[in-house]
């Protein structure tokens, strides 16, 4: 979400006439975060550097809201996402300002709850997948997070102007595009209480989908972190009529296999619910034998776990046999209900993080040997020596491979040896 917002912002400065500069720029923009203590933290260090450059410092992102009177106080120019305004469109708006220009109208907007349509990339992004924002907001308020606090006005971009930008993306030479969000299956609705919804029925993000797989040159689409129960029948069908383009990979955040603490977070699904899910993601996702990648977020420490929940974590985590796990220690934000709970003790924490990560290692390699064989579509991401280069599959598994090529290339491959570190494959075909 960051990355695709840090693209708008760009596009937006350069836009004004501004171009990046690593000399002695005149603007530096720090881009916050809040979601655990720790990014929170990462934030406040990121503004004390960049204020010692002596430049003006503008600071955008959660942290205006989670945070603001530091914001305020370390930074130059604020720029807080708030009320019926998206902060991309402040952002211009507080540019204009420090450039002493007349503001400009509003963004282009078709309704109140629609995103606004940044100015248009004219550069590539500095990652090999380019992350486009379609949806912003939440306010499901999971007792965990602060997020629905901060972005509370829930906006999507209508289905043409996705389209636009995936287009104009693909024409700057990048060929997988990320659908990102706060709350990717809201996509479309007013709100991510599927109980609330108007048209619970419509199915926004799998139209996205289908209209967004038909641009020539896009070879990969991938959709960020998703909801379990924002996983339909009729999104999956539009992965598979899609195939060519959109990969077998979904992310799916778990948070934690007890029943209890998943009624305790405010999350909106089941553990049963949580397994029908999987189990008809792996039913219509599966080819030719290889089932879908998954990928997931779990919490330790929330503070109602007890050992019994944790251990119920582990069940479910090597029923599903995920790809990797995103392991998070439980972090306290103020101003959520779970802050206010009485908090388990930092070595229970510890413990219980790397349990999850020793299995993490265990069902990776697990999942990774089902590749063996497998002919494989790699994008070259990074070049370790003169040749060899690391990149990831379709399946998001990371791969090692020897061959010609720049970065953002993809390369056909077959999957020779899987190790617990690597896993290895050698070109088939030329360049895509």
């Amino acid at each position: 979400m960051n990355h695709a917002e840090q693209r708008e912002m760009e596009s937006v400065l350069r836009s004004r006439g501004l171009t990046p500069s690593t000399q002695s720029p005149d603007i530096e923009v720090v881009h916050t975060c809040s979601v655990t203590g720790q990014a929170a933290a990462k934030s406040r260090n990121a503004i004390r550097r960049a204020k010692k450059n002596g430049k003006t410092v503008f600071v955008t992102g959660c942290f205006t809201g989670t945070d603001p009177d530091v914001a305020q106080e370390l930074g130059d120019v604020m720029v807080k996402q708030e009320g019926d305004v998206p902060m991309i469109e402040r952002f211009a708006q507080a540019v204009d300002t420090f450039l002493d220009r007349p503001q400009e109208t509003a963004m282009q907007r078709t309704e109140t709850v629609s995103l606004p349509i940044a100015t248009l990339p004219s550069t590539k992004a500095n990652h090999v997948r380019a992350e486009l924002r379609i949806q912003d907001g939440c306010d499901a308020h999971c007792t965990f997070c602060i997020i629905p606090k901060i972005r509370t006005t829930l906006r999507s971009k209508s289905i043409q102007d996705v389209v636009t930008e995936a287009t104009r993306l693909v024409e700057l030479g990048h060929q997988e595009i990320v659908f990102t969000g706060v709350f990717i299956g809201a996509y479309g609705h007013e709100t991510a209480l599927r109980r609330k919804q108007h048209t619970p029925e419509a199915e926004h993000l799998a139209d996205l989908l289908d209209a967004v797989a038909q641009i020539d040159g896009l070879q990969r689409l991938r959709i960020s972190s998703m909801e379990p129960g924002d996983v339909t029948p009729c999104l999956l069908d539009a992965m598979v009529a899609n195939q060519s383009v959109v990969v077998p990979h979904l992310h799916l955040p778990l948070q934690s296999g007890s029943e209890a603490v998943l009624r305790k977070m405010n999350r909106q699904y089941s553990i049963g619910d949580y397994r029908e899910m999987i189990a008809l993601t792996k039913e219509r996702l599966t080819i030719d034998g290889l089932p879908p990648a998954i990928t997931t977020d779990i919490i330790c420490g929330f503070p109602t776990e007890t050992d019994a929940d944790f251990q119920e974590t582990l069940v479910v985590a090597n029923e599903v046999g995920y790809l990797h796990m995103h392991v998070f220690p439980y972090s306290v934000r103020t101003g959520t209900a779970a802050a206010r709970w009485n908090q388990l003790q930092p070595h229970v924490v510890r413990e219980r993080v790397n349990q999850l990560i020793e299995l993490d290692e265990v069902l990776s390699l697990s999942y990774r040997k089902q590749l063996m064989g497998k002919h494989v579509k790699v994008m070259l991401e990074q070049e370790l020596e003169d040749g060899l280069w690391k990149g990831r599959c379709e399946h998001y598994a990371e791969m090692t491979l020897r061959t010609g090529g720049k970065k953002g290339d993809i390369i056909e491959a077959k999957v020779t040896e899987v190790t617990q570190e690597s896993t290895f494959a050698i070109p088939t075909l030329q360049i895509l």
